[in-house]
């Protein structure tokens, strides 16, 4: 029952937000999406389930632009996202077949690491592949980043 229920809300969640993420015509920067995942790595540290719900529902500002927080757990399963929460990103490669897990999951606690990759702008529905930068990090048990793509 918990099962379906967490599916039931992804679902939901993913025709939501793909909708509000998609109307933004902006991009957010390098210096926002550091920001960003600054402010996130706090609030992980504060009150770790609120943060991941804050993350996954766009509150409090952790949905600006084309930017938002994504968190996996330890094993690759992504606890905060708009629109993939569930997801195993052991699963996910970029067009160059680069393992965006490996990537993410090779910040150190209390490190903010700087990856790239090449990653379609899944929020504006387009498929056109760009290099995206992430910001990630290790905080509490969680693999966490924020994201931007190069202009």
């Amino acid at each position: 029952m918990i099962v379906k229920k967490a599916i039931l809300t992804a679902v939901a969640l993913l025709f939501s937000t793909t909708a509000l993420i998609g109307q933004s015509e902006e991009f957010g920067t390098e210096a926002e999406a550091k920001a960003m995942l600054e402010r996130a790595i706090n609030l992980v540290k504060s009150d770790k389930i609120r943060a991941l719900d804050a993350f996954t529902d766009l509150e409090g500002g952790f949905g600006y632009k084309d930017l938002y927080v994504f968190c996996f757990n330890k094993k690759g399963i992504l606890l905060a996202h708009p629109t993939n929460l569930g997801m195993d990103g052991r699963e996910v490669t970029d067009v160059n077949g680069v393992n965006v897990w490996n990537l993410v999951s090779s910040a150190t606690k209390g490190e903010i690491k700087k990856i790239t990759y090449q990653f379609a702008r899944l929020t504006t529905g387009n498929e056109e592949v760009h290099t995206k930068t992430s910001f990630v990090t290790q905080v509490r048990g969680l693999h966490c980043g924020v994201g931007f793509y190069a202009k």
